[in-house]
């Protein structure tokens, strides 16, 4: 048997053993506590945080059919690609209409033109003509009342030298008929002058042709402007017909089917980018004046609790989340439990991860004291 000298040690050693044991689970809850204490201190904790991002509603502009979709919930997008296809048979009709009445003025416009410098030159050559019409006519005048100057004194010489008989019959008869034949003359070429001159306000009268012809040119090129801007039109909403994606993003939720028909402005499905997430965090009222804009958190998804992520707090909200309350609870009956509000924290990811999706639960720890 042992000696009680030897038990005794035993036991003082099971003793001791158990002490530093003791002290030391006692000294590491100490330690865990102080590190809770001084985290709820310098930390404002959130445990039901969420996160969110701008979800986009892509919609229709126009009704239709809905011929295509090209894409299925989760793709990633980016921005301008194609994502249904509405019918537009009808639409490409109107447009081929539209533009076979296109070419049709355009013709019309061409044929105008080619009339119109036609007209110009033929006017213009007749206007030529009728000018130096009238300047011939008017020196004919003139040269027939010369003649008839010279006539008339030669008749007036001769019946002078009549008396003395020194002129005969004869020539005396002969100065008659020329001054006779010279003031004929003068008649035609007045007669003359007067048709040539007709012909000449004729001429600057087939210019107002050209007026005419440049009015119905000026029509026709108003139409064609009016079908030109319709087919602007056509062409855009033939482009509605095809749904692009607004952003650079991931497809979320589809609500329509191929087949189906769309109106306006129906929500045919929701897109965010992932690279706009930010975390929701609705901060207690008596917490809220510890939290500013710029100080950093801690950022732990329920999803991941192997990593933590780096944030920053970006904005403070300026109303509690009761507010936004689709159903407001008054209190007709006087009695009343006061309930302490939140007030909504917007923290953005120092980098965010393509893991991450809206509406994850998260757990935020924002530091408000160093």
């Amino acid at each position: 048997m042992p000696s009680p000298v030897i038990r005794m040690s035993h036991i003082q050693g099971r003793v001791t053993t158990r002490l530093l044991v003791t002290l030391v689970l006692v000294g590491v809850l100490l330690l865990l506590v102080t590190q809770w204490l001084f985290y709820r201190v310098s930390h404002v904790h959130v445990v039901d945080a969420r996160i969110k991002s701008d979800m986009v509603a892509v919609a229709s502009r126009l009704p239709g059919w809905l011929e295509h979709v090209a894409v299925n919930e989760g793709d990633e997008v980016v921005k301008s690609q194609p994502l249904v296809t509405i019918d537009s048979g009808e639409l490409r009709l109107e447009l081929e209409v539209l533009v076979s009445r296109q070419a049709t003025l355009r013709a019309e416009q061409k044929r105008l033109d080619a009339e119109l410098a036609y007209v110009e030159a033929v006017d213009r050559a007749e206007l030529l003509l009728a000018e130096e019409a009238v300047a011939r006519a008017q020196i004919e005048l003139n040269q027939a009342k010369l003649e008839l100057g010279k006539a008339s004194a030669d008749l007036r010489r001769l019946e002078g030298m009549t008396a003395n008989s020194m002129v005969s019959a004869q020539q005396l008869a002969d100065a008659v008929y020329r001054r006779k034949q010279a003031d004929v003359k003068v008649s035609f070429a007045g007669s003359e002058l007067r048709s040539t001159n007709a012909a000449l306000e004729k001429a600057r009268a087939s210019l107002a042709r050209k007026d005419v012809l440049a009015g119905q040119k000026g029509v026709v090129s108003q139409e064609i402007a009016e079908l030109d801007a319709e087919e602007h039109r056509l062409r855009l909403r033939l482009q509605d017909h095809n749904v692009r994606s607004p952003l650079s993003g991931r497809v979320t939720k589809i609500f329509v089917e191929q087949g189906e028909f769309v109106q306006v402005g129906q929500t045919l499905m929701l897109a965010y980018s992932p690279n706009s997430l930010w975390v929701e965090a609705n901060v207690k009222e008596t917490a809220i004046r510890k939290v500013s804009p710029g100080q950093p958190a801690v950022i732990t998804v329920d999803g991941m609790p192997e990593q933590t992520f780096q944030g920053e707090v970006a904005r403070v909200g300026y109303a509690t989340t009761s507010e936004f309350a689709l159903i407001p609870s008054p209190n007709p009956s006087g009695n009343f439990t006061k309930t302490t509000q939140r007030i909504p924290v917007r923290i953005r990811f120092d980098a965010p991860d393509q893991r991450l999706r809206p509406g994850m639960m998260v757990e935020v720890g924002i530091r408000v004291r160093d």
